[in-house]
């Protein structure tokens, strides 16, 4: 590949008034999802409504639930909206529950899983990690 910046996609380049199909700006391929969220089933429980309504919004933000995915976030909710419902009737719900919980979460980008990612060393002042191996 040649140095230098790469070629925008056509979309962004249009945008900007930069695209020009003389240079072989015509020549890429973009696959454009549609803006596609996920609607709201009729069999969620009150309290996966409840759920729903508050995370609806997070995954919107960061565009990690579509269309397609409405089952499975809907299953999300209805198990964390049980899970709630435990912890508000004085109980604690099952570990194996709120283990799946925070997988689904971190699936959907709800919780970070980035918060527990271990920061290397980068080995001395000069940012190498391979310098305290140096002779």
């Amino acid at each position: 590949m040649k140095p230098g910046a790469k070629p925008g996609l056509p979309s962004i380049r249009a945008e900007r008034g930069t695209l020009r199909p003389d240079r072989g700006d015509m020549n890429l391929v973009e696959l454009v999802a549609p803006d596609d969220m996920p609607q709201q089933p009729d069999w969620l429980t009150a309290a996966g409504e409840e759920v729903w309504m508050d995370d609806i919004g997070r995954v919107s933000a960061n565009r990690l639930v579509s269309e397609r995915d409405t089952t499975i976030f809907a299953t999300y909710c209805n198990l964390q909206g049980a899970n709630i419902m435990a912890w508000r009737n004085g109980e604690v719900p099952p570990i194996a529950a709120l283990a799946e919980v925070r997988r689904l979460a971190e699936l959907f980008g709800i919780a970070s899983a980035k918060s527990r990612v271990v920061k290397l060393d980068k080995g001395g002042p000069g940012g190498n990690p391979f310098s305290k191996f140096r002779r």
